[in-house]
């Protein structure tokens, strides 16, 4: 049995490319490298937006999926598509932190060689950033924050700054932007780290506040405790 964070191979790559492309009906569907850059930016966010909030920006709908052939085929490409966010999170958790993103090359006429291509990548990276993009001013704000964004900025916004056509006229001045995208990603994962941190303690901590002692009132208003109540009708406690 495949393990949730193992990433996915280059022939399940390929069959979710190919799933998004021709088998999703909406001309909103992102393509795999939109989606890449996506949920790069979900995995090291100031916020855990829970899929059901981001599952339909890529296929372009208002549902956590689109119509499929059968549940099968729904819980085969669902699964793709989560153990591709762990295996996300697990590189950025790693050590040594690390990100492989996934993103395409181009040959441009009059070139003899390719040129690593970030722009859709970074166009679903901003995509990402939009369902928390109130929490991220903090550090969009700072002049460290717009270093670190400015690459992605620059490829992924259709108007980033007042230079952004000077600054990525070329293909090479294209690619050399998307060779910064991975160590800005990797500081920005770092940023933001301490505070993701700090809300799942503070989450744990309600969960664990949340449950009922044996010897406590049972929370149903009957005033008996709770192991002589709802626990004990529901067997939980002896």
């Amino acid at each position: 049995m495949t393990d949730a964070l193992t990433p996915l191979s280059e022939s399940e790559l390929e069959e979710l490319d190919h799933f998004l492309l021709y088998d999703v009906d909406t001309e909103e569907v992102m393509t795999l490298e939109m989606a890449d850059g996506f949920l790069h930016a979900l995995a090291i966010g100031p916020t855990t937006v829970p899929p059901r909030q981001w599952l339909p920006k890529i296929w372009g709908t208002r549902e956590m999926m689109p119509p499929m052939a059968s549940i099968e085929q729904l819980n085969h490409v669902l699964g793709l598509v989560m153990r591709h966010f762990n295996s996300i999170v697990a590189r950025l958790e790693g050590d040594p932190r690390e990100i492989s993103p996934c993103w395409a090359t181009s040959i441009y006429d009059g070139d003899e060689r390719e040129y690593d291509d970030a722009e859709s990548w970074a166009y679903g990276f901003v995509e990402g950033m939009k369902l928390s993009w109130d929490d991220w001013q903090s550090l969009l704000c700072t002049p460290r924050g717009q270093a670190l964004f400015s690459p992605i900025g620059l490829l992924g916004e259709g108007d980033f700054s007042e230079d952004q056509d000077m600054l990525t006229r070329t293909p090479a001045m294209r690619e050399e932007l998307a060779h910064q995208i991975p160590q800005a990603v990797l500081d920005m994962h770092a940023h933001w780290l301490p505070l993701r941190l700090a809300a799942y303690q503070r989450e744990a901590a309600r969960s664990k506040q949340s449950k009922v002692g044996r010897n406590e009132p049972c929370p149903c208003g009957s005033g008996k405790k709770f192991k002589k109540c709802c626990a004990a009708a529901a067997g939980g406690l002896h």
